[in-house]
């Protein structure tokens, strides 16, 4: 019984200290971040969440915060600002901490440009949220112009040395141009920029002369976030810039440039943005708004950020649990788990891969890859894990089957060479990056099922059919062939999607995208068109006069619109069109397509 006792004792002084360790720190119920025991540290950023103190609409955002807590169980959220967006402040943001206090997760939380407003200054903003349990956010020093600069150490797994970093910043008030045209746009104040490089110099030290691996966090975006718009690196939505001269460097991306530590900036303030690049080294990303009663229509959800211990990367992609429209008032669940725009820092923002190969292809499937490949001649596959080499005798009809299984869940690139490769189906297996700039004899392709964020058809001048559905491209190039007869782009991101130079397309499927507009005119021969589930307002089909099947369910056509629809479609092709799901199915007037030998029917 003694020697039970005294285990007992021991353990009870065990869990104390652990205890101790984990929640006085500083004197306050501060708990330590450290990396786990698989040496990676899980960051969640929520960004522009809006939240009203009493609002159903806001309970809504705290519900979709919970689940990507509960699914992901970051070791730190990290909140971007544009908080709280009411009166009767103090509540709301007890609301939003509470989230994090239930789950028992740290959180940080910096100023956006709507938190000084109604009747809470930023001084008073974070005096009301300072030393709320599991909240690492620190008001700063007051020397440093702002409210809330502040360094996260995140220990080592092995010990309590400091492994990397973590840099909050009040960047919550957009700056002026400079009059000077210096080209160094002051975009915080340099009492801040010296605080980071002071901080920086002083971890710096502390490694052995080493920068510490580090991520920065802020509300507004600084103006190169606009330099990485549009480039083949840049994956997700790219809707929006911040005003400011083309070229132009802000006083403190070129201090992190200097100091050679930060490898991402995380930013958020423009809803209609959550895509991820990369400039000179470092990697310049938007977090997924996530409020219910905000601009945008992206949705809503959130980033998540993976450290690896002992590696200057990371990895990052977007979670989106929520359809969004504030101004439709639609709020409906994804029901996905499905990561958006993956990216791992460095080597995904890597522009030209040196490979060799015909196709170059990088998959993060578990288990084994299966595609088939057609053409003549030979072809050789390199699996990317050192096994020997796959040598297949291609043919033009049946094509030949590929198989290769992993020992390993990770990413592997996949390399093929061949001199007559006319033919790739590999859908189905967890594709992340596909080149094929240097196969321009392809003739088909199917990705469909895949993880694509970008897709690059360019060089592929001679492509006639095209699967690419289900990925998660946000656009889609095709001005480059003319000799496409078949798309299937459906359950995609695509916002547009221009086909003026495809003349040749005869069947097409866009549905389940976000496309406003579509423009079939110059596609002449085109005989079946799905667009269903979009965003279209308008549809004229007056060119097309060999289509024959038309599904336009779900979109936002009124009833002028679809009488409008029914004008353009040509008499005599003795054709169906389907409405339903549009405000207009009810109002319209089907006599007018009825009258044209056209069938109007709700669903098919």
């Amino acid at each position: 019984m003694a020697l039970y006792q005294l285990l007992m004792k021991k353990l009870l002084l065990a869990f104390h200290l652990l205890f101790l360790t984990t929640f006085l720190v500083f004197g306050q119920e501060m708990p330590v971040l450290k990396f786990n025991a698989n040496s990676k540290f899980k960051i969640v950023q929520f960004t522009d969440i809006h939240i009203q103190y009493d609002s159903y609409r806001s309970d809504s955002t705290l519900a979709m915060m919970k689940i990507v807590i509960e699914r992901e169980k970051p070791d730190l959220v990290v909140i971007t600002g544009d908080v709280v967006g009411s009166d009767n402040r103090k509540r709301a943001w007890l609301k939003v901490a509470q989230v994090m206090i239930d789950a028992k997760t740290p959180w940080a939380a910096m100023l956006g440009n709507h938190d000084a407003e109604f009747e809470l200054n930023k001084q008073q903003t974070m005096k009301a949220i300072v030393g709320l349990p599991y909240n690492l956010t620190i008001n700063g020093p007051e020397e440093v112009a702002g409210e809330g600069n502040y360094v996260l150490p995140i220990q080592s797994s092995k010990s309590q040395k400091t492994a990397a970093l973590c840099y909050i910043f009040d960047v919550s008030a957009t700056n002026n141009l400079p009059e000077n045209h210096s080209g160094v746009y002051e975009w915080i104040d340099e009492s801040q920029v010296k605080w980071y490089q002071d901080q920086s110099q002083a971890f710096t030290k502390q490694n052995g002369g080493k920068p510490l691996p580090a991520l920065a966090f802020f509300h507004i975006p600084f103006p190169e976030f606009n330099e990485v718009i549009g480039k083949s690196t840049t994956v997700g939505f790219q809707s929006e810039r911040e005003k400011s001269r083309p070229g132009l460097q802000s006083n403190l991306y070129t201090a992190m440039q200097g100091r050679k530590d930060v490898m991402g900036v995380f930013a958020g303030h423009h809803h209609n943005n959550n895509f991820i690049g990369y400039l000179d080294g470092i990697s310049l990303g938007f977090g997924q708004a996530g409020g219910r009663q905000i601009y945008g229509e992206r949705g809503s959800g959130a980033r998540v950020i993976e450290l690896y211990e002992g590696e200057r990367k990371f990895d990052s992609w977007i979670l989106k649990l929520y359809d969004n429209s504030r101004d439709l008032d639609i709020w409906v669940p994804t029901h996905s788990t499905e990561r958006l725009f993956f990216a791992s820092y460095p080597d995904f923002f890597v522009e030209n891969k040196e490979n060799e190969g015909k196709i170059n292809m990088i998959s993060q499937a578990e288990g084994r890859v299966i595609f088939r490949l057609f053409g003549s001649g030979t072809a050789s596959v390199d699996w990317g894990d050192g096994t020997k080499k796959t040598i297949l005798t291609l043919t033009k009809d049946e094509g030949v089957e590929v198989i290769h299984s992993y020992t390993a869940a990770a990413s592997h690139t996949i390399s093929i060479e061949g001199a007559s490769i006319k033919g790739l189906d590999a859908k189905n297996n967890g594709l992340v990056y596909l080149d094929l700039s240097k196969n321009e004899e392809l003739t088909f392709l199917d990705v469909s099922n895949n993880r694509l964020s970008r897709l690059d058809v360019s060089n592929n001048s001679m492509l006639e059919i095209l699967w690419c559905n289900n990925n998660q491209l946000t656009a889609l190039d095709l001005s480059h062939n003319k000799q496409l007869t078949h798309l299937y782009g459906h359950k995609n991101l695509l916002s547009e999607l221009n086909l003026s130079n495809n003349p040749a397309l005869t069947r097409l499927n866009c549905s389940q995208n976000q496309l406003v507009e579509l423009d079939v005119s110059n596609n002449t021969v085109l005989n079946r068109m799905d667009c269903y589930e979009n965003r279209l307002t308008a549809l004229d089909l007056s060119k097309n006069t060999v289509m024959n099947y038309a599904v336009c369910t779900d979109n936002r056509l009124t009833a002028e619109g679809l009488n409008a629809l029914f004008e353009t479609l040509y008499e005599g092709a003795a054709g169906t069109t389907f409405v339903g799901g549009n405000p207009g199915e009810a109002d319209c007037d089907r006599s007018i397509a009825v009258n044209k030998g056209w069938k109007v029917r709700l669903r098919y």
